[in-house]
Parts: C-alpha cells; sequence; structure tokens
C-alpha cells in the first residue's frame, strides 16, 4: 500500500444523532439515502474496476474508475456526509494507484498515462485521476517534481464548489506529502528546491481556506448553526497544509521569518472568517517549532490584532504563551539558558496584551487567563525580575478593584494569579516585595483569603527564609490576615472545624521560627510587632500563638544576658570604654513576657503556670531574682486555682523548677520551699499527700545548682513526714507507698545525705519485709507489679553495695 494511504483515519469522525424534529428527520433520512445510494454505485464500479485492473485493461478500468469518481460530483449531501462517501472513494483509488506504479515498474511511461486521463469527461473525476497518476509520475522521475505539483495544484482551480473543491484539494495533499522536494530528500535538486515545496503548499493552502471559508454560505439560511458545526469538524482538512510545511525538513528559521509566516498570516486574516482564524492561529502555535515563534513573536502577535472581531484572542494569547513557558521550563530542566532572539518575549506579550485589553471587550475571566499565562511566562522566562510580575500582579488588581468577585470562575482564576509566584518563588521576601498582592487577596471572599494565605505560611515555612526586619513582619501578617483574625461575619467555628482550625494556627506560630535579626533590639521590635497582630486574633487563637513567642522572648534574654557577660570579660585597651550592648534589656523582656503570661492564664491556666516556670527558671539563668519570685509567685497563684486532680502534676513541676534555681538567695527560696511543702500537705487525698511530701525532699537534697541551698535536716523531715502520713492512708494503699519512700531513701543515701544513714534504709526494708506477705489483690492494689517494684529496688541496691561496698557495709541484705 502506497505511504499516502495510512493513517487516513486522521479526519474527523462525525456523530450520527439524528435531529428530533419532525423536519430535521425528514432531512437526514433523504441525506442518507442519498448517501447510501451513492456508496452503492461506488462499490458496484469499485468492484468493476478492480476486475478490469487484474486482467490489465486500462480503458475498462478508467472508465468504471471515472463512473466511481462521478459520484463526488454531487451538491446534495452535506459536508457530513460528502465526507463518508469521499473516505469510501479514498479507499477505492489505492487500487488505482498501485496498479499505475506497478505499471511504471514494467516500463510503461508515466506522461502517456498523464495525457490518458486527462480525456476524461467531467472535470472531478479527472483532476481524481489526474492527482493519482501524478503521485505515480512524480515518483517515476519522468519530469521534475516541482513541475508536476505546479500543474496539479493549477488545474485543481477548475473546481470551485466549496464541498468538492476542498475534498479534492485534500486529496492533492495528501497524495503529495511524501513527494515533496525537500533538504536530504529523494526529489531535491532536478526535481526542485524546498521553495519550490512551499510555493506549491502555500498556493494550496490559500485555495483549501477560500474554499472552506465559502463554505459557510452554502445551503438554507435556517440550517447555518448545523452548518457551522460541520465546519468545525471538517477545519483539519485546511490544518493539514501547514502541518505538511512544518515536516519540510529544509525549513529553516530564516527561510519561515522570510518565505512562510507572512504569507500565511496573510491568507489567514484576509479570509475575513472567524472559525479560519481561530483554528489556523492556533495550528501556527502548535505545528511550528517553539524557536520560531520566539524569533517571530512580534509579527504574530500583529497579526492577532488585524483578525475579525469575535475571534478569541484570548485563547491565542494564553496558548502560545503557554507554550513557549513550558518551551523555557524544558530548556532549563536541561540545563540550557533559552535564546530570546533579541526579543524580550514578556516585554513583547506585554506589548500586545494591553492594545488587546484596551481596545477588545475582554471578558473578566478571559482577563485573568491571559495574565495567568503571562505571569507563569514572566517566572519562566526572567525569573530574577520581580518587576515583571509586579506589574502584572498590579494590571490584574486595577481590574479587579471596582469588581464584586462573586462568581465562581473568577475567584478560581484571581486565586491562581495570587497561588503562582508563590509556587515558583523559593523566596518569601519576593512575595513581600510585590506592591499590589495583597490588595488582590483582600479583593477574595474571605475562606478564599484564607486558602491563600495557608499557602503562604506554609511556602515560608518550607522554604525558611527569615524574616529580619519589623516592615517585613507586618507585611506578612497582613497577608495572612484571614488566619489571624476572623471577620465579623465568621466568627463562630463549628466543632468539626476545630482540628483545621488548630492545625492552622499551628502553622501560624511556626512563623515565630522565622524571625531573626543580629541585632538584639531589633529582634526585640520584631517580636514586639509579632506581639501585637497575634494579640488582635482572640481568646482561641492567643493560646497556640502566644506559647512560641514566650519561647522566642525567653530565648532572646537569655542572648542579651549572655552578650553582656562577653561583652564584660572583653578586655578593654586604656582609656576605651566598655562595649555596651543594645538599648532592651532581659528585665524589659521579662516585663513583656509576664504581660503574655497573664493573658494566657485567664484563658489556660494549667499550660499557663508551666510557662511560669520556664520563664523563672530563664529568669534565674539571667541573674534577675526579683523577677524570679515574681515569675514563681504568679505559678503559685495559679496552682491554688487549680482542680485538686492536677494539683500533683503541677507540683512535681514546681519542686522541678525550685531544685534548677541557681541564683536565687537562702531567704526567698526558703519562703518558696517552705509554700511548696505547705501545699503538699495540703492535697486532697492522702496517698497524693505522701508522695508530694516525699518528692519536697528534692528541694533539699542535693542541689546541683547551688549547694548553699542544700539541708540535709529538712530533707530527712520531709521523708520522715512522708511516712507519717503513710499510715493514715489505707492498708492495701500503704506497701506501694513504702517502696516508693524506700527509693527516695535509697536516692539521699546514695546522694550522701549525711542524715539519711543506712538505719532508715534497713528500718525502711524491715517494714516493707513484715508486711507485704499481707499484700492481697484488690481492684486498688496489683500485687505482682508491687512485688516486681520492691524486688527491683533491692537488685538496685545491691548492685550500687557491688559498685561501692564500704558505703553499702551497714545496709542489712540478710532479709533479700
Amino acid at each position: 500500500m502506497s505511504s499516502h494511504y495510512q493513517n487516513v483515519r486522521e479526519y474527523p469522525a462525525y456523530d450520527d444523532e439524528e435531529n428530533t424534529l419532525e423536519a430535521g428527520q425528514t432531512v437526514e433520512n433523504k441525506q442518507k439515502t442519498l448517501l447510501a445510494t451513492a456508496k452503492n454505485v461506488v462499490d458496484t464500479e469499485a468492484y468493476h474496476m478492480i476486475r478490469a485492473l487484474d486482467k490489465s485493461l486500462l480503458d475498462e478500468a478508467l472508465k468504471h474508475s471515472a463512473k466511481m469518481l462521478n459520484q463526488l460530483r454531487t451538491s446534495e449531501l452535506s459536508p457530513k456526509h460528502y465526507y463518508d462517501l469521499y473516505m469510501l472513494v479514498f479507499d477505492k483509488m489505492r487500487h488505482l494507484e498501485m496498479f499505475f506504479s506497478e505499471e511504471n515498474k514494467r516500463g510503461r511511461r508515466m506522461q502517456d498515462l498523464y495525457e490518458v486521463v486527462q480525456h476524461a469527461g467531467n472535470i472531478v473525476p479527472r483532476l481524481y485521476l489526474l492527482i493519482t497518476v501524478g503521485s505515480v509520475y512524480i515518483k517515476s522521475k519522468e519530469a521534475p517534481a516541482k513541475d508536476v505539483l505546479k500543474d496539479l495544484v493549477e488545474m485543481c482551480k477548475g473546481v470551485q464548489h466549496p464541498t468538492r473543491g476542498l475534498f479534492l484539494r485534500n486529496y492533492l495533499s495528501q497524495l503529495s506529502k511524501d513527494k515533496l522536494p525537500d533538504v536530504g530528500s529523494e526529489y531535491e535538486g532536478v526535481g526542485g528546491q524546498v521553495q519550490d515545496s512551499i510555493n506549491f503548499i502555500i498556493q494550496n493552502f490559500t485555495e483549501t481556506v477560500h474554499l472552506f471559508s465559502r463554505l459557510k454560505n452554502e445551503g438554507p439560511a435556517s440550517e447555518r448553526e448545523k452548518r457551522e458545526k460541520e465546519r468545525n469538524e471538517l477545519s483539519i482538512l485546511v490544518g493539514k497544509s501547514l502541518e505538511r510545511l512544518s515536516n519540510l525538513e529544509g525549513v529553516t528559521l530564516e527561510i519561515y521569518r522570510s518565505m512562510v509566516l507572512n504569507k500565511v498570516l496573510e491568507v489567514v486574516v484576509q479570509s475575513n472568517d472567524k472559525m479560519v482564524q481561530q483554528y489556523l492561529m492556533d495550528c501556527i502555535i502548535q505545528v511550528f517549532p517553539d524557536e520560531f515563534h520566539m524569533a517571530t513573536l512580534d509579527t504574530f502577535l500583529q497579526s492577532c490584532l488585524d483578525l475579525d472581531q469575535g475571534v478569541d484572542l484570548r485563547a491565542i494569547l494564553t496558548s502560545l504563551m503557554d507554550r513557549l513557558s513550558n518551551f523555557i521550563q524544558r530548556r532549563a530542566s536541561q540545563g540550557e539558558q533559552h535564546d530570546d532572539y533579541g526579543t524580550n518575549v514578556v516585554e513583547t506579550f506585554t506589548k500586545y496584551v494591553d492594545k488587546v485589553l484596551e481596545v477588545y471587550a475582554v471578558e473578566l475571566s478571559d482577563n485573568l487567563l491571559i495574565n495567568i499565562s503571562l505571569l507563569s511566562l514572566s517566572l519562566q522566562a526572567y525569573p530574577e525580575r520581580t518587576d515583571y510580575v509586579n506589574r502584572i500582579i498590579t494590571g490584574v488588581a486595577t481590574h479587579l478593584v471596582d469588581t464584586l468577585i462573586n462568581d465562581d470562575q473568577v475567584i478560581k482564576l484571581t486565586k491562581k494569579v495570587l497561588t503562582i509566584p508563590l509556587e515558583s518563588y523559593k523566596s518569601i521576601l519576593k512575595l513581600l516585595d510585590l506592591d499590589n498582592y495583597n490588595q488582590v487577596l483582600t479583593l477574595l471572599p474571605f475562606e478564599e483569603k484564607r486558602m491563600v494565605a495557608r499557602q503562604i505560611v506554609r511556602t515560608a515555612i518550607k522554604h525558611g527564609d527569615k524574616i529580619t526586619t519589623v516592615d517585613q513582619v507586618n507585611e506578612l501578617f497582613e497577608l495572612i490576615k484571614p488566619m489571624l483574625k476572623d471577620e465579623p461575619t465568621n466568627e463562630t467555628l463549628a466543632e468539626d472545624d476545630w482540628e483545621d482550625f488548630e492545625e492552622e494556627q499551628n502553622l501560624v506560630a511556626r512563623c515565630v521560627h522565622l524571625f531573626d535579626n543580629a541585632e538584639t533590639d531589633n529582634l526585640f521590635k520584631i517580636y514586639s510587632a509579632a506581639r501585637k497582630h497575634f494579640g488582635q486574633g482572640g481568646v482561641k487563637r492567643i493560646q497556640f500563638t502566644l506559647v512560641p513567642l514566650v519561647f522566642k522572648y525567653l530565648e532572646l534574654a537569655t542572648r542579651i544576658y549572655q552578650s553582656q557577660i562577653t561583652a564584660a570579660a572583653t578586655p578593654t585597651l586604656e582609656g576605651e570604654a566598655p562595649a555596651v550592648g543594645g538599648v532592651i534589656k532581659q528585665d524589659k523582656v521579662f516585663q513583656y513576657v509576664m504581660e503574655i503570661l497573664e493573658v494566657l492564664a485567664n484563658q489556660r491556666p494549667g499550660p499557663a503556670l508551666q510557662l511560669y516556670l520556664q520563664s523563672a527558671l530563664c529568669a534565674d539563668r539571667c541573674d534577675l531574682e526579683k523577677i524570679v519570685y515574681e515569675l514563681l509567685s504568679q505559678a503559685f497563684m495559679l496552682y491554688e486555682e487549680e482542680d485538686s486532680k492536677v494539683q500533683l502534676e503541677y507540683l512535681h513541676l514546681i519542686i522541678n523548677a525550685l531544685q534548677g534555681m541557681k541564683h536565687i538567695s537562702e531567704e526567698n527560696y526558703n519562703t518558696l520551699s517552705t509554700k511548696t511543702c505547705q501545699y503538699s500537705s495540703k492535697l486532697l487525698r492522702k496517698p497524693d499527700q505522701c508522695r508530694a511530701v516525699l518528692m519536697c525532699s528534692h528541694l533539699f537534697w542535693p542541689m546541683f545548682e547551688n549547694k548553699e541551698l542544700q539541708n540535709s535536716s529538712k530533707a530527712l523531715e520531709c521523708l520522715q513526714w512522708s511516712l507519717k502520713i503513710v499510715k493514715s492512708c489505707l492498708s492495701n494503699q500503704q506497701i506501694l507507698l513504702f517502696v516508693e519512700i524506700l527509693n527516695v531513701y535509697a536516692h539521699h543515701f546514695d546522694k550522701k545525705n549525711d542524715k539519711v544513714t543506712a538505719e532508715y534504709l534497713n528500718g525502711m526494708i524491715d517494714l516493707i519485709f513484715t508486711n507485704i506477705p499481707n499484700l492481697e489483690e484488690t481492684e486498688e492494689t496489683a500485687a505482682a507489679p508491687i512485688n516486681i517494684f520492691y524486688r527491683n529496688t533491692l537488685r538496685h541496691l545491691r548492685l550500687r553495695k557491688d559498685q561501692d561496698g564500704e558505703m553499702y557495709d551497714d545496709v542489712r541484705f540478710t532479709l533479700m
């Protein structure tokens, strides 16, 4: 089979749905009848033609082929049904072409056949036969390909009926596509040059466009809509010529610029057919290389302004911008820089986009689509040029500023305008440099603004850009304002949304870790600016956002204190003033911390208590005793207001904080530790009292940070006090408490508390040994775990004896 018959089914397939109206059914039925009759004739004549070919009866075969082709002379079939008939004839004609090829191989001159078929009676069959013989004539090389092609394309002018002429020229294009003179082809040289092929294709293309445009005027006016639909389905026949041009190897950039583009554009513009112009402009974009578009951008865009009113310029512009954007991205991924061919693509597109938006009435959604494509192109071609992005965003803001955005499509596209630079930039700081970004953002409905704000925060956290100025903090928080504060109509929060809200606020809280500055004064101002923004979020937000800010303030206070220590220790030259730190001192920082904690205490007293203790430890490291005492006092006040169920847990935290104090005075420490012991004895449940008092022994021994505060006698008093409390507990609770007390005694003994001697250990061991056999399994007491706990305690004591035998000589292990 000849190559031009391959992939012939690439033509459009038609839908056979019938018009439901009675009149429509009558017309459709008539069309089907006419088509069936014509197909029967084609099949019959093709059968006789093939039989004649098998017998090498050329005259007989040509007679039947002419009768078969005569069916294509009809004017009664619609383009849709004519297409079906054409495809059948096309399939049958391959037999005739194959016969001509065989005849040529047997030595028959194609020039003679070329003259013979010209005697067919009617022009349509004659030209189909002529093209069929002509394709073999070119292949035989008896005559230059350029001459045969020129002769064929000229003679096709004899058919001016739109439908018949359109399909005839398509037949010519299909049979000649592999026989065009081109660089490196077998027909180059004597057969012609690539310029001859270009002239042939463009001439055929021009006539095809004219025929296609005239097709819209065929038939009654009442069927115009149906006819336009059929024309749209046939438009691929027109675009095939452009594909042929793009496939020519000899069409270089220079030839495309000088010989091809201007001629093609002239044909498109002069067609004055909106459908033709829309389709062919898109064909030009799709079939020719991206490099060609880059080099001829101005010419192409200028022609867009000459197209008829009603052509969708948005589709053309966005298609070309998206294609070039992908081209630049592809080159970048391969490590290559795009060649702008002396043209700044963004500047060029901007110039023509401005003209289009100024002259034509462009829908808002189309306006946004154009700017989205221009934005993507700008970020791909010139990612460092934030001024381009800024200009596009400003243009969008200008078109949206007086618009109430309530259309779903416009909302979606506006969000796209905002998210494209967000996805492209690796730095949130570049986003903050866009002047009108927030203006566009504020035009969106609240929920959409919040969605964009979440994406901004995630981007900032992902790339970890440091926010180093108060202005940047204010700009960032202005962008994410929907996450920081509800609008009046969105103050309520459904229970089902709480999980999403919590995740959102945790994202906001993580922004605090982006703040940084080498100068402590500037960093303090940054934190204070953030504090101001967080404070506007209401009680349900500050419990998430203020907590990390407290830790950042504490970190800043420590940093200020350390810088002071370093400055004091740095030697200075004689007469030189010592280094002075920033204006903001650590006590000022703690003042802000206490203000924040006071607010948190009203909403979340439990976490606030923990923060008071953490802040007190930090203040102690900064040698701020007054602040330490104030912070601990506030923690004690919160403790007193807490429920008895959690007081034991908070007492543990208070004891740990007091034990970690380093610079506190003995007087203040005694006051605080005594108060803690009093709290222990006032717990509601006796076992809790016992455990709390037991823990209080650690307030006095050992004191790792400040050994001057150690008091072995008070530690022993706490131990003995806890033992007395055990006697007030139920019998089934006592054994476990005895084992816990033994462990604390062992700890003090191991840490060399001189008041805790081996005699106390022996007494506890005897007490447990005496009572443990009476231990019963109850709902409140699990005997097996207590026994394991006791045995592990004894095993630990024996291990310590093996490690430091002399110290444990007086401890009796006989009962173990």
